[in-house]
């Protein structure tokens, strides 16, 4: 049987949107600037990379075991 997740990404969106309108109120242009600049700047870097993990296939098998 088939899961189905529903995605509300428009209520997402606008929960983003006012916990950013409320984090920014009362902030200068400048200290808006400097926030979204911050937000684009760990954007753009390059994601951390996860250490490998072993898939199945490098397993050793249970019979070869000993």
């Amino acid at each position: 049987m088939e899961e189905k997740n529903k995605i509300r990404a428009v209520a997402m969106v606008r929960h983003i949107r006012d916990e950013m309108a409320a984090a920014l109120e009362g902030k200068s242009n400048a200290e808006i600037i400097k926030f979204f600049r911050a937000a684009g700047k760990l954007g753009r870097q390059k994601p951390i990379k996860k250490t490998a993990t072993k898939s199945r296939r490098q397993l050793p098998s249970r019979g070869k075991m000993a």
